[in-house]
């Protein structure tokens, strides 16, 4: 008996869709006699990665060190969420599962834990929302002059 690809699986590898562009990434499994391969979306890997460089440039501005930082952590939270992604296709008999169900409270939920602890979930927030002077218009400053 067949199986039928799940919907997001199709999706992904642009079933009879006729689209040029990838938008998975797949990695030949080791070991397998079948030569079969992994598939992770590019998305799994872009929205956590957009959080965790993030992290980094809060880290680097901040100065803070390797362990009093969130990059670290979030680094060690993604591989964490790609080992749960990895454990619940193995249970599930190798139906694809969406990766970001596992990796967005191993990272986004890492860092809002640590940004509560630490105290710092405001200046998290708020990191990289200042106005600069350049970027409000001339009209409203010519009006306030006035």
């Amino acid at each position: 008996m067949l199986r039928s690809m799940s919907s997001p699986t199709k999706v992904a590898k642009g079933d009879s869709s006729g689209e040029a562009l990838p938008m998975l990434l797949r990695i030949p499994r080791f070991f397998d006699p079948w030569g079969g391969v992994n598939m992770i979306g590019f998305g799994d890997v872009l929205f956590p990665g957009l959080l965790i460089v993030f992290t980094y440039r809060f880290d680097k501005e901040n100065k803070k060190s390797a362990y009093n930082g969130y990059f670290l952590w979030l680094v060690i939270g993604y591989g964490i969420g790609l080992g749960l992604t990895y454990l619940a296709l193995y249970l599930m008999n190798g139906n694809g599962q969406p990766a970001l169900l596992y990796l967005v409270p191993c990272t986004l939920g890492v860092t809002v834990i640590l940004g509560l602890i630490r105290c710092e979930l405001k200046q998290l927030w708020d990191y990289g929302a200042e106005v600069s002077p350049s970027s409000v218009e001339p009209s409203i400053e010519a009006s306030r002059s006035v």
